[in-house]
Parts: structure tokens; C-alpha cells; sequence
């Protein structure tokens, strides 16, 4: 009886992963007339996906839901270039939850934010990570300020709003490195104002205006970058963290913030815009 009971649990066991597969292609054929898709779930489930978004959708604050969401990737590997791409590639729609980079990692979250299951996941993704919706390598949101220009805007820029006095706005040429070559070959080089709060002036009242939610941008002196670094805002036991996928501590994880910009030049600080 009782090998006949573990066999009965294996054979369970095996049709849940057979499933979970069905599932997944069964998403990939719904939406993949247009494009390709590479999906890599990790340590992920969709099943656990779907309870995470569910359980999201009870926080009526965009912030609170993205607070929520980003501590389920806490202990994920850093891993860099996990979407590929390049200007001569047919650009295919990845997700790939099993290593993440700083932008790979708010990209998911803004997401997951926006929806309430899987398939509505991917379809967010394709706004949140693309222009127009169009997954291509051109249209793909290389430069953070991205998500904060034209339409389909992921989040409204609310540095000057949080700088106040102390913001300071410069002229960038987005993509365009000192010596005239390009940051992302394949991509146009953009003409774009970036605001941010120099770190000396980041004292008290300013952090007590970043909410729990924010995304948050390390401001960049280079020619051509607006950023060289992204993260989420987390308010807890009085203070407001980095919540960040680290190249150095080589995971997601969360970082006193005043003490991380000490030797940063600024912060650009972004909302969510939508509910």
C-alpha cells in the first residue's frame, strides 16, 4: 500500500510539471502571432506568479503593491544580458526570472504590478518594456528616462517635485559617448533634459518625500547615459532603502539609501502614474 501511494504521488508529481509546460505554451501561442517569446521561470512558478499578482491586487496604493511584489525577488541571482538583442536580431520577448540586472528587475515588478495573472503579465510587459508596444530592438526602452518620455509613460518624473529648490536639470544626448560613438548601436541618439537631486543636498526632509514604490535612477556625470544604476524605493523602521539587483553583492537586495548615494553624483526618483 504504501509503494503504491508514493507511486501515486510521483505520477501527481509529474503531471503538475507536464501541465505547468502545457500552460506555458499554450501562453506563448496565444500572444506570439507578432513576435517570439523566451520564457524562464527560475525558481518561479506560474502558479506562484498568479497568487503573487492576486494577493498584490488587494493594495490600493501603486507603491504598496510595488513594495509587495519587489520583496518576492529578495536572494535572486545578478546576472547580466539575460535578454539579448542586438540591431541585426529579430528581438524576442524574454522573460527570464532566474537572474536579474537593475533594469530586467523593475521591469518586472512595474509588470506584475499591472496585472492579475500570467498572460495579462506578458501582455504588460510589452507596454512596460517597449515603445508603442513594439518588441523590437529599436522600440526597446534602453535609457530609463524612457520610461518617463512620450506616450505610454511607465511612471511620471518626480524629482523636481521631491528636489524642489535643489533639483538640477542638464542636457543630454542620450546614446552618445564622448568620443562620438553609440552607447546601443542600432538605436537614435535623443536630445533630452535629466533632472536629478545632487547627493549632498539629499538630507532628511528630501528622503522623507521618496515614498515606498518609487524607481528610482542613479544619476550619471557620462556623455550619452541619463543613469547608471536603477532600484526601488522601500520605506521601513524610518528609513528609505535601495531595493536593487546588485552587480557587487551579486543578488536582489535591500541598501540603506543615504548611505549608498554618499559617493553617487544624484538621484532621479520616478512614480508610478497609473493605479
Amino acid at each position: 500500500m504504501k509503494t503504491n501511494r508514493i507511486a501515486r504521488s510521483l505520477f501527481l508529481a509529474a503531471i503538475a510539471v507536464v501541465s505547468a509546460k502545457l500552460l506555458l505554451s499554450v501562453f506563448h501561442k496565444d500572444i506570439s502571432a507578432a513576435h517570439e517569446e523566451k520564457i524562464i521561470l527560475g525558481d518561479w512558478t506560474l502558479q506562484r506568479m498568479e497568487v503573487a499578482m492576486e494577493k498584490a491586487g488587494g493594495f490600493r496604493d501603486p507603491g504598496a503593491k510595488i513594495g509587495f511584489l519587489s520583496e518576492k525577488f529578495l536572494g535572486t541571482p545578478y546576472a547580466e544580458k539575460t535578454l539579448g538583442g542586438s540591431a541585426d536580431r529579430r528581438e524576442v520577448l524574454t522573460v527570464n526570472l532566474s537572474g536579474l540586472d537593475c533594469f530586467t528587475y523593475i521591469d518586472y515588478v512595474e509588470s506584475m504590478r499591472r496585472s492579475g495573472g500570467f498572460a495579462e503579465f506578458l501582455k504588460n510587459l510589452v507596454s512596460v518594456r517597449y515603445k508603442d508596444a513594439a518588441v523590437r530592438w529599436d522600440r526597446r526602452k534602453h535609457f530609463f528616462s524612457d520610461w518617463a518620455s512620450g506616450d505610454g509613460k511607465n511612471a511620471r518624473d518626480a524629482t523636481a517635485e521631491i528636489g524642489g529648490k535643489f533639483a538640477v536639470t542638464e542636457r543630454k544626448k542620450l546614446n552618445r559617448k564622448a568620443d562620438g560613438s553609440l552607447w546601443v548601436p542600432g538605436i537614435d541618439v535623443v536630445e533630452r533634459d535629466v533632472s536629478y537631486i545632487p547627493s549632498e543636498r539629499l538630507g532628511p526632509e528630501t528622503l522623507d518625500a521618496v515614498r515606498t514604490g518609487d524607481y528610482l535612477g542613479i544619476y550619471s556625470e557620462e556623455d550619452g547615459l541619463d543613469v547608471s544604476h536603477t532600484g526601488i524605493a522601500v520605506r521601513k523602521n524610518g528609513k528609505v532603502y535601495l531595493r536593487h539587483a546588485s552587480s557587487r553583492h551579486r543578488r536582489v537586495l535591500d541598501e540603506d539609501l543615504a548611505v549608498y548615494m554618499k559617493k553617487k553624483p544624484g538621484l532621479v526618483v520616478y512614480r508610478s502614474n497609473r493605479p
